[in-house]
């Protein structure tokens, strides 16, 4: 025998052995974090339950959230992370509670700092981010609110009258899938809303491409390499936040111009035009890249959640006859379609029946069914589980 064949055949039996001491360890580190906590008892090696998570990702938290429903909680293991699933409103509300450097970090996504970058608002703590809320407070004031309600009902109402005419164009059996559309007219309300006509029409087009990448990325591996999804996120989130960002500079200029604000980045740079010239020092974190940044975080926020509550709208007031002429009835009251005059945002608060059923729908259909966090430290979550830190 050879040299080689020789040390060949010592080294796989040893290299084998390596292997399975790993994936042995593995296991035995996954079984002291679950200790009797409901979850599965074996693991795939490494990837743990990635694979139905990528596959089939309503099916995989549903069966989550069965096993959950002895304790309230239960556990998992997706890619090297340890994961608690916590169905129980008061033991979610104790984490919810305890979103702080100490404890816990809200992350937003598995490889959310990988795709929204270290600036952003979400992973704002302590002293910056109460400077920052500080600063945007002058975006919902009554004025401001009075403001987004007037163009947020031109663009439903244009929308609504071209679901009609794309109804009258199919036949009456034929159903029409409301998902897209309804996305569609949120993007194009939060856009409108939040940066107004700094957008152009060729800017609006890219960006609803640039957000597809962006939520397809949002559901894969964090392969960042040409080609795959989540690269073309990143490229597709680069390129909203340079948009974003001519939008903050666009609006800053008219600002110190002092023209009346039009959408909510022109409050915002009203009052940091106000405060500039007061302290003779721009505030903290208020340079166009990072509000580019911030402004990216709203359109986010108010974009899928919006949509699924919408969805949920209809498909529960469909369901429900009775509250439906309810809503139907209070609305007719105040406004009309064919009246050619918007309703008024006082108008709106004296449509309670329609705020209950609203509020009732977010309740029961919440539109952020998952908020992932990270335990900082140990965290004793009842009085026999501790959540293991990281």
């Amino acid at each position: 025998m050879n040299p080689f064949s020789s040390f060949l055949s010592l080294l796989v039996p040893l290299l084998v052995s390596l292997l399975l001491l790993i994936l042995l360890l593995e296991q035995i580190w996954y079984l002291r974090r679950k200790r009797n906590v409901p979850g599965p008892n074996i693991l795939f090696p490494f990837l743990g339950n990635v694979i139905p998570l990528i596959s089939n990702p309503t099916k995989f938290w549903q069966l989550q959230a069965q096993l959950s429903a002895s304790v309230g909680f239960s556990v998992n293991y997706v890619f090297g992370r340890f994961i608690v699933f916590i169905r129980n409103t008061e033991l979610s509300h104790l984490i919810f509670a305890n979103v702080k450097p100490d404890a816990f970090s809200l992350i937003v996504h598995p490889f959310g700092k990988k795709l929204f970058g270290q600036r952003n608002m979400i992973y704002m703590f302590g002293q910056d981010h109460k400077d920052l809320r500080r600063h945007i407070a002058p975006n919902f004031t009554p004025k401001a609110l009075s403001t987004y309600t007037q163009l947020q009902q031109l663009i439903i109402l244009e929308h609504l009258k071209s679901w009609e005419r794309l109804w009258s164009t199919v036949s009456p059996a034929e159903p029409i899938p409301l998902r897209l559309l309804v996305r569609d007219l949120n993007l194009e309300t939060s856009q409108t809303v939040f940066v107004g006509t700094y957008l152009s029409s060729e800017a609006r087009e890219r960006f609803k491409v640039d957000y597809d990448l962006f939520n397809t990325g949002l559901m894969k591996l964090p392969f960042d390499l040409p080609g795959f999804a989540f690269r073309k996120a990143k490229l597709g989130i680069e390129r909203m936040l340079k948009t974003l960002t001519h939008c903050a500079a666009e609006s800053k200029k008219r600002m110190l111009q002092g023209e009346d604000p039009s959408c909510l980045i022109d409050f915002w740079m009203q009052e940091m035009v106000r405060v500039t010239a007061e302290s003779k020092t721009p505030p903290p974190h208020s340079t166009d890249e990072e509000i580019g940044n911030y402004l990216f975080d709203f359109l986010f926020a108010a974009q899928d959640a919006s949509t699924s509550s919408l969805l949920w709208v209809v498909t529960l007031l469909d369901s429900h006859p009775d509250v439906l002429r309810k809503v139907r009835e209070e609305v007719s009251r105040i406004w009309s379609p064919e009246s050619d005059v918007l309703m008024t945002a006082e108008q709106l608060r004296e449509m309670k029946y329609t705020q209950a059923v609203a509020l009732e729908v977010v309740r029961y259909r919440p539109p952020a069914t998952l908020v992932p966090h990270i335990a900082v430290e140990d965290f004793p979550l009842t009085e026999w589980y501790t959540i293991p830190k990281g």
